[in-house]
């Protein structure tokens, strides 16, 4: 749950690579990278990732994605 200083922003994620590594791992690389007071909830299939992160407002949706392009692990990308 986000408070009203929070923006709450949704990033997904998809396998780019059969190589890749698994949803499960990519996904704990994924938060370890994000910071630790950024509330976040995920959900992760097999070749889909899917973030939900609350950050203080304003400018979270681009700090989000700023994270998250230098941390995606190897063979994961946002979708263009």
């Amino acid at each position: 749950m986000t408070s009203s200083r929070e923006e709450l922003t949704e990033v997904v994620l998809v396998r780019q690579q059969a190589s890749a590594a698994p949803g499960a791992v990519a996904v704990v690389r994924l938060l370890a990278g994000l910071p630790p007071h950024w509330a976040c909830a995920w959900a992760v299939g097999g070749d889909r990732i899917t973030l939900r992160v609350g950050t203080p407002a304003p400018g979270g949706a681009e700090a989000v994605a700023t994270v998250v392009a230098g941390s995606a692990p190897p063979g994961w990308a946002v979708p263009r």
